[in-house]
């Protein structure tokens, strides 16, 4: 899915949970100028474009043209050691009905089981990724086609999900979704991590399954 300039910014914004009025802040122009580069009525240029790359953790050259070298990513994975919990792994249609039906699928319909180490409930169930929209080209965090996502359906209120990856349900759907749920005041979106996805506006017309505690990746 092509996109351009001004949807590159506003996706990367979003995907840093960084508001407009603070990203103008920190790169030292208004709110305004930012609005702006975001419908497309203006471009960065100059100084603006590079300290804006900067901003959001990526290259001058993936912000024009969708494409260039990506920042090293420079997080440190520290060894954790504990218990593992056996982990149903059930399809993205069991999934929109997990917390009703769970004790009986938990015998008769899991696709197949995993382990995990996160702090979870007996309700806890795991999803295989399908597609590329959660693929993250600027670094982690990144679930690729084909990772196992840990879900937690008992995640306690809804503001406390907001910038954390969920599974949920848009009306009119019969599949669970894996997304970023972000907050971008008045609106709330279901955000890819991949830009070259759009977000998903939602009022209303989703259900939140669970919260995302762990991803694991067959090598």
């Amino acid at each position: 899915m092509k996109t351009e300039m001004k949807d590159r910014i506003r996706s990367r914004r979003l995907q840093l949970d960084v508001t407009q009025q603070s990203l103008a802040k920190k790169l030292g122009v208004s709110r305004v100028s930012v609005t702006k580069w975001e419908n497309g009525t203006t471009k960065p240029d100059g100084e603006n474009l590079h300290q804006l790359a900067s901003a959001l953790s990526t290259t001058p050259e993936w912000l024009l043209y969708g494409q260039g070298e990506e920042k090293k990513d420079d997080t440190k994975v520290m060894p954790f050691i504990k218990t593992p919990v056996a982990v149903p792994i059930i399809s993205a249609v069991q999934a929109g009905h997990w917390t009703e039906s769970y004790a009986s699928s938990r015998l008769t319909d899991v696709v197949s089981w995993t382990q995990t180490t996160a702090d979870v409930s007996d309700e806890v169930f795991g999803l295989v990724v399908r597609g590329e929209s959660m693929t993250n080209p600027n670094g982690l965090p990144s679930i690729p086609e084909g990772s196992i996502v840990i879900v937690e359906p008992n995640f306690g209120q809804l503001d406390d999900l907001y910038g954390k990856i969920v599974v949920a349900v848009l009306d009119g759907t019969s599949e669970a979704t894996v997304k970023k749920l972000v907050w971008d005041s008045p609106f709330s979106y279901l955000m890819p991590l991949n830009p070259a996805f759009k977000p998903i506006p939602i009022d209303g017309n989703c259900r939140i399954v669970g919260r995302v505690v762990q991803i694991t990746q067959n090598l």
